[in-house]
């Protein structure tokens, strides 16, 4: 395994780090559902073959995720790993919220100190949370206390509050969604190489865009991937993008199988900083161009439409609307369609008031692409 710095700390973490947000399930549609004798397997295989970057939120298997964690790490397996979790700022309602989730989560992880504590998701919104609750306060009390070692924060957003919420605390570490892909998409390739110059480390999510550059990869992709002076996968293709820069401190991939873990591992098991030339680029950026030129709506994501009259989270269904045609996806948005949205709040339930396309700066017909995607999101038609 190869290991990187956590920014200006003596810590190194491995370049690859567990994300148990997509564990294995005993049955298909529910999160709560963990298969922990195979769960556990992954997770002491991934340890004992040098990954010692474990990331978990509060509500990762609708508040499972932690709780597994916390029974899978015994028998030593705790000391051998930097723990990362993240706060559920949506949930801060008091000043005294911070430290309630933070002792919920220390109990759940059966843990006395959290190693990488993350405020969860900055968006415009919560960030205004974190400013009202003076949530930053609380991070200085918590690292004095020595309840966390480092704070942190993943991020959600676009690229200007980005740049503010670096510059606003001396954060340890920032974690972002960045792929081949997704290389302007909310922090993107300009926010990663500002965290860096500001001394932060950078950890990265979603490197395979939920595994949708890794499955059902469509055969224009592979003939791309194929032309590589390397035989690899489209799984390694993506890994090796991220890989390839310096800047960033590790890539959290959600597996949910021993065969996914193991792959990984041996290929985080080679450095990879600065080996892709000019014409490997050109690849990537072909494979780029033609992902996006299957995107179905021009959706932003910057959420104007929202607050939806029926409480319909458009953005979300947009982007799994996008995610189903540009990835050959639609297995995989369907099932987060049914599990993430629950009925009443579906694309069905549009009422035709019209706001979200009054409010939307892309004008994207927002009622017509709901309706398109309720009927391509149900299993078989019907009331998934």
């Amino acid at each position: 395994m190869i290991y990187r710095s956590l920014g200006t700390t003596d810590i190194k973490l491995s370049q690859l780090g567990f994300g148990a947000m997509r564990l294995p399930l005993t049955e298909e549609y529910d999160p709560t559902k963990i298969d922990e004798a195979r769960a556990r397997e992954m997770l002491h295989y991934a340890i004992n073959n040098g990954i010692n970057c474990i990331d978990s939120a509060y509500p990762y298997h609708r508040q499972k995720s932690e709780i597994f964690l916390g029974k899978a790490l015994k028998n030593g397996y705790r000391g051998r790993v930097y723990l990362a979790t993240k706060m559920p700022l949506w949930l801060v309602k008091s000043r005294h919220d911070p430290g309630k989730y933070l002792d919920e989560q220390l109990l759940r992880l059966q843990t006395d100190v959290i190693d990488m504590y993350l405020l969860h998701g900055l968006s415009n919104n919560s960030w205004k949370t974190v400013q009202e609750y003076e949530i930053l306060r609380f991070l200085d009390e918590m690292l004095r206390d020595g309840k966390i070692r480092y704070a942190g924060f993943s991020f959600h957003d676009e690229l200007p509050l980005f740049k503010e919420i670096v510059d606003a605390y001396p954060w340890t570490f920032c974690l972002i969604q960045l792929n081949y892909v997704d290389v302007d998409y909310q922090a993107g390739l300009e926010g990663l190489e500002y965290a860096y110059k500001k001394g932060l480390a950078v950890m990265v999510m979603e490197p395979l865009r939920g595994g949708k550059l890794a499955n059902s990869v469509p055969q224009r992709v592979l003939e791309i991937i194929g032309r590589s002076r390397w035989k690899q996968t489209p799984a390694q293709f993506a890994l090796r993008w991220i890989l390839n820069r310096p800047e960033i401190t590790c890539v959290l991939s959600g597996m949910s199988t021993l065969e996914q873990v193991k792959e990984n591992i041996a290929f985080a098991s080679t450095e990879h900083t600065g080996t892709l030339a000019t014409e490997e680029f050109r690849l990537y950026a072909q494979a780029r161009e033609f992902y996006r030129s299957r995107t179905k709506v021009n959706c932003t994501q910057c959420g104007y439409c929202l607050p939806c009259p029926q409480k319909i989270p458009i953005p979300f269904i947009l982007e799994l609307l996008n995610d189903a045609c540009m990835y050959d996806a639609f297995d995989d948005s369907r099932w987060m369609y049914k599990v993430f949205v629950k009925p009443e709040y579906r694309a069905d339930k549009c009422s035709k008031c019209g706001e979200c396309e009054g409010k939307c700066p892309q004008k994207i017909p927002v009622m017509e692409c709901l309706a398109e995607a309720d009927v391509l999101l149900r299993q078989n038609g019907d009331d998934a």
